[in-house]
């Protein structure tokens, strides 16, 4: 006889592999995990201290380690490699009771041919990237939670444009052991594994989870973590980050982000000035940092320089600042085409200043999620993410 938790994974397997013929979302199929682990719960049992993950499907994006589940990474000749290990992340979550279906395409996936991910809401336009697949996936009802990785905003934006909630952490908050290619706080400082989802409870249950040190991570500090309440942010200072004319944004941006503003005031939050333009300085360091391959040893020693200078002048910045809003992306998800430096201008600062941000559904423009930006100060993520709940749905 089949439990409660066996039936529910059934049902959302055969729904995920319904949006997949329509999205090209999954990079990866098992179906016999996802319902033996389904089988294992129910035989177990729901312990009384059961949190919110318990029995939920989820999925995770290709780059990241599932034991049971090929994951080749960007490498065209490791599809044969099966991880026998999870992410540290994954296996924090899936020792709570969450269940993952699937893996999910990063960019259009690592298979010869394979047709490009489609946008839930109009095929003819991207979701973005790299964690592509995860936000069709979980902005089409598919995953009730999403597991990607974020460099530059491989998250935020993908999240931003498929209209769900997209978090990225601050960085050693969560372990990146099991991405693949391997990544780490001196090679890649910038990459965290983030979530991406349209339940922000479950998502700060999964934060609180998959937060702290695993002895394989050196860039992860052992910081206390506290939920997301947003009674708590009486009085909190935000400043509103103005559009930089180099990086134009759209009209109904402007006015989601100023929507944001009203609200937040409106809430007893008070606005205070931000008058730094940092897209240029944060847009030229990444550039480089994309390029430091290619750099000699004077070069990538100035990028490394300007990068800290950066990150200073931010914390000196955030003196008079608790939050910062901005937009997550210069226009709605565009039409197929590939995508440039320029689509994440707006997500690379609170990647170089390793703080957390998370990506807000805000409304549509002709049917197209809108989305605005919070980024907080480093470790500051309940207060992040507290924001995001008061707000609310637009």
């Amino acid at each position: 006889m089949s439990g409660p938790t066996s039936t529910r994974i059934r049902a959302a397997l055969a729904k995920l592999h319904d949006l997949d013929r329509e999205l090209d979302a999954v990079e990866w199929w098992n179906d016999d995990h996802p319902e033996a682990a389904a089988a294992a719960l129910d035989a177990r049992g729901a312990p009384a201290a059961a949190g919110p993950l318990w029995g939920r499907p989820i999925t995770v994006k290709d780059w990241i380690d599932v034991a049971g589940f090929p994951c080749a990474g960007i490498d065209v000749d490791a599809q044969e490699r099966h991880p026998s290990v999870d992410a540290t992340a994954v296996g924090r979550l899936r020792a709570a009771g969450a269940i993952v279906l699937a893996k999910t395409k990063a960019w259009n996936g690592i298979k010869a041919d394979a047709p490009p991910v489609r946008h839930p809401l109009d095929r003819t336009r991207t979701p973005g990237g790299s964690s592509s697949g995860e936000a069709a996936v979980t902005a089409a009802g598919g995953s009730t939670l999403g597991i990607g990785s974020d460099s530059g905003g491989s998250v935020r934006l993908p999240a931003a444009w498929t209209g769900v909630y997209g978090y990225k952490p601050t960085a050693g908050l969560i372990p990146t052991t099991g991405h693949f290619p391997e990544v780490g706080p001196a090679a890649d400082g910038r990459t965290q594994l983030g979530l991406l989802g349209s339940d922000l409870s479950v998502i700060d249950a999964a934060r609180l989870l998959m937060a702290g040190p695993d002895g394989r991570d050196p860039g992860v500090v052992p910081v206390p973590t506290t939920p997301a309440d947003p009674a708590s942010l009486g009085g909190l200072r935000f400043a509103v980050v103005a559009p930089d004319p180099a990086f134009p944004t759209s009209t109904t941006i402007d006015r989601a982000v100023d929507a944001v503003r009203v609200q937040m005031i409106g809430a007893g939050m008070v606005e205070v000035p931000w008058p730094w333009a940092w897209l240029g300085e944060s847009y030229d360091i990444t550039l480089r940092y994309w390029a430091r391959a290619s750099l000699g040893g004077g070069q990538v020693a100035r990028q490394l320089e300007d990068w800290d200078r950066f990150r200073t002048r931010f914390l000196t910045a955030m003196d008079h600042a608790d939050l910062l809003v901005t937009p997550t992306t210069a226009e709605v998800a565009p039409p197929h085409r590939p995508m440039t430096g320029e689509d994440f201008a707006y997500a690379l600062p609170a990647s170089l200043t390793g703080s957390p941000a998370i990506s807000v559904p805000r409304g549509d423009d002709g049917g197209l999620p809108l989305a605005v930006q919070l980024i907080g100060r480093p470790w500051a993520d309940a207060t992040v993410i507290a924001t995001a709940a008061m707000l609310g749905s637009p």
